[in-house]
């Protein structure tokens, strides 16, 4: 029996638009996005040792960039026709009961492969290579040398960061290359089930940013602010924050991670054993600076505005900055009960203590996967026009 999640109740705003698919991320960080080309693997004779070499003649690969399922790199490359026109999606191999297997060419693993610069300021740094969504399995090869096996890399939705400091050459060309396994049955990736037809290579591919960082011993992950109002009344919220710090030294390392939200400083010493990460946590109770009066709040559309904060971190180490990290995040706090009235059972959902009212709809994305500011921008101005606040995103289930 294939297991359904609950798809997720999204409270939106009209800034979710703003630099979805921006060229660098706040952090600073590279984002490997061009300059890629896909092949499949019963097409090739070559390894993973020889098809990451820089230099390696890639012939008759198909160029793209990154994110791109299989299928929406083949459609640009022409190999199919568009299947949004006519009975085009029938056409394409896989789709048919009666197609079979062996003349699928999404049954196999398929590669991608890019080659890039590493800047001067990352020499002598630890070098971070991180993956968003990577559907469903992975091998990962840099430079000739496998950094990760399909086992380390399993699961759509998944973040992954590798340290390539050691598989990297400075001033000169280098390559990562994945083979790229879909999804099987009863795996946990997407599926489109009345929303859309599921595409035939089942979503394989890069879903989401490839980056590129740099950072000293101690490197910053996954940092995130916690809000709590003290209802009914907003004039006071507290603010918990917490991050990972992650040693990636093979020796002890002692540090400061310090914080600032505007005008609120906060900082704790850290302790690391070799190769720990560790989860540091600021509370309200500890720090009371971080009880902020009369906070700009963050309201859902129609309601009010959509204020935001910047949370800046850095772990420095004898005084010298390790790595810092930026996130925004808004003020607010969100809470649902059931509600009997006149034998009728509904759900009361509040947003900052005030009730409101649920106006939305159910959202999918294109069928390939494919990114567009464009498409993404129309889609909110539709549903800002018609005074839509919410939208349920299409949730992911064990694929067919």
């Amino acid at each position: 029996m294939k297991t359904c999640i609950l798809s997720l109740l999204v409270l939106i705003s009209v800034f979710l638009t703003s630099n979805i698919f921006a060229q660098t991320h706040a952090d600073g960080s590279i984002v490997l996005r061009d300059n890629w080309s896909i092949q499949s693997s019963a097409n090739l004779a070559d390894d993973g040792k020889v098809i990451s070499q820089p230099g390696y003649t890639a012939k008759d690969w198909y160029p793209t960039s990154v994110p791109s399922t299989v299928l929406a790199a083949l459609v640009a490359n022409k190999v199919y026709s568009d299947p949004y026109y006519g009975n085009n999606y029938m056409e394409l191999p896989g789709v048919r009961r009666w197609d079979k297997p062996e003349g699928n060419p999404f049954e196999s693993s398929w590669w991608y492969r890019t080659e890039f610069d590493i800047p001067s300021g990352y020499t002598g740094k630890h070098m971070w290579l991180k993956f968003h969504s990577v559907n469903y399995r992975a091998n990962l090869w840099v430079n000739g040398q496998k950094v990760a096996d399909s086992t380390q890399m399993e699961g759509a939705y998944r973040l992954y960061s590798f340290d390539i400091a050691q598989y990297t050459k400075a001033r000169q060309k280098n390559c990562l290359a994945l083979e790229i396994y879909p999804p099987k049955t009863f795996d946990l990736t997407i599926s489109w089930v009345d929303w859309n037809p599921t595409p035939p290579d089942k979503s394989m591919g890069i879903w989401y940013d490839v980056t590129l960082s740099a950072s000293g011993p101690v490197a910053i992950e996954h940092p995130f602010v916690k809000t709590k109002l003290n209802l009914p009344s907003t004039a006071k919220a507290k603010l918990s924050v917490t991050a990972e710090v992650k040693n990636a030294e093979s020796t002890p390392v002692k540090g400061l991670l310090k914080g600032t939200i505007e005008n609120i400083t906060f900082s704790k010493e850290v302790n690391l054993n070799a190769n720990e990460t560790k989860e540091v946590t600021f509370l309200p109770e500890e720090f009371p600076q971080l009880v902020v009066a009369n906070p700009r709040l963050w309201w859902p559309h129609t309601v009010g505005p959509q204020n935001l904060y910047d949370l800046n971190l850095s772990f420095e180490i004898d005084g010298k900055v390790s790595d810092s990290r930026k996130t925004r995040f808004g003020i607010r706090e969100i809470s649902s009960w059931m509600n009997e009235f006149d034998t009728l059972r509904t759900k009361v959902f509040q947003v900052n203590g005030r009730n409101i009212v649920i106006r939305g709809g159910g959202y999918v994305e294109d069928l390939m996967l494919r990114p567009s500011n464009k498409h993404v921008d129309a889609d909110l101005r539709y549903l800002k026009f018609m005074n839509m606040n919410t939208l349920r995103m299409e949730a992911p289930r064990g694929s067919d």
